[in-house]
């Protein structure tokens, strides 16, 4: 049994690929600095954010040992378990500013649900394309495939959460792309797809429409039209008069004394912690940052075409995915480019099942990595 779990014959740990940990950590330290500014005393957020961080690297690296062809025997078990997570969060969950998102769990506190989603549905979904890959260009299986991810997203969007279903939509996008799923299915869908989303965007702004919340479809209309809605932009307006006030260096190395502006904006410590590492850190700062998360999607990409096999390519490349547009959908949020739709910055935000959720996504990603064939390594600068 121990055999299965643990598959030390394929690993060789010359390749145990710690450098999208140290990259992540930099990003949580990062954060740390931030929340322990921000923070009300009486929240203790940077106390648990330092337990979370110690949680989760712990967790990656025991999972980083795990062979991910052992979990992926379970991928039945993880995405029926993941439908009863958000059915119950739905049910009986904790709501927060008219968003029910959290289950509360004694002794143990808030949990939310769909920050693990998105590593279920990476297994799930890898493992679907592997074991049924003859099938994957019938169209029948690209129908059941949208349907099983459609019944979770449908659940999450009812929280109601419109970013993180966006995000576990590109994240399905590219393991199907990576799937290898032929053009000839592919550009049919586009043809039709691309003007249904025109569609569909000139409708949600429309007054019957039904697909949002009300202040859903407000964000949007705010965005094309902020003097019209001053009260729903007031966040994003003030985050950027933040940014600026960082300048090159930012107030916390180029020796302003003066308090963070950002202080003001809700959600600073986890939706919005963009915002305040500009300020803090400057235009230098925030592009470390952006540089940094860079590094982790560019390394995912590369343990994805190295991969032992089509499974590892699916799950990595569906793990650079879900990090790379949740971390362009938080910064253009910040930056106004999106509408205001709260999603954490992966390994910045505070938040414990963000925090987590991501550091397992970091130990698989590393047992993939771990299981590269020797003749597929090619060292290169980074």
């Amino acid at each position: 049994m121990l055999r299965k779990i643990f598959n030390f014959k394929e690993y060789n740990i010359k390749y145990y690929n710690i450098r999208v940990m140290l990259a992540a950590f930099l990003l949580s330290f990062i954060g740390l600095t931030i929340i322990k500014e921000v923070q009300k005393a009486e929240d203790r957020l940077y106390e648990r954010q330092i337990l979370g961080i110690a949680v989760g690297i712990a967790a990656a690296l025991i999972i980083s040992i795990i062979d991910y062809h052992f979990v992926c025997k379970f991928y039945i078990i993880l995405y029926l378990a993941n439908l009863v997570l958000l059915l119950l969060t739905k049910l009986i969950g904790h709501s927060y500013h008219d968003a029910m998102r959290w289950l509360v769990i004694p002794k143990i506190g808030q949990v939310q649900p769909s920050e693990f989603t998105k590593l279920m549905l990476i297994i799930f979904f890898a493992r679907l394309f592997d074991k049924y890959r003859k099938n994957i260009n019938k169209v029948y299986f690209l129908f059941l495939a949208c349907v099983l991810m459609g019944i979770p997203l449908i659940l999450i969007l009812k929280q109601p959460d419109l970013s993180t279903t966006l995000a576990l939509l590109a994240m399905f996008a590219g393991i199907v792309f990576l799937s290898g799923v032929s053009y000839k299915l592919i550009l049919p869908v586009l043809a039709v797809a691309i003007p249904a989303c025109i569609g569909l965007w000139w409708y949600i702004q429309q007054d019957f429409q039904k697909l949002l919340e009300t202040y859903q479809q407000n964000r949007i209309l705010a965005l094309k039209n902020p003097e019209l809605y001053p009260d729903l932009m007031w966040q994003q307006d003030n985050a950027a008069i933040a940014i600026r006030a960082g300048g090159l260096t930012g107030k916390f190395t180029g020796g302003s004394t003066e308090p963070l502006l950002c202080r003001i904006l809700p959600a600073i410590e986890s939706d919005f912690i963009y915002t305040a590492v500009a300020e803090a850190y400057g235009f230098i700062g925030s592009c470390l940052v952006i540089a940094l998360m860079a590094f982790f999607v560019y390394r995912a990409f590369h343990v994805a075409f190295r991969a032992r096999d089509y499974l590892g390519t699916l799950i990595a490349g569906g793990i650079g995915c879900m990090v790379g547009v949740q971390t362009i959908i938080n910064i253009c949020v910040n930056m106004s480019i999106f509408p205001n739709t709260g999603i954490p910055f992966p390994f910045l935000s505070s938040g414990l099942s963000s925090l987590l959720g991501s550091y397992m996504m970091i130990g698989v990603l590393m047992n993939v990595s771990l299981q590269i064939p020797e003749k597929s390594k090619e060292e290169d600068s980074l």
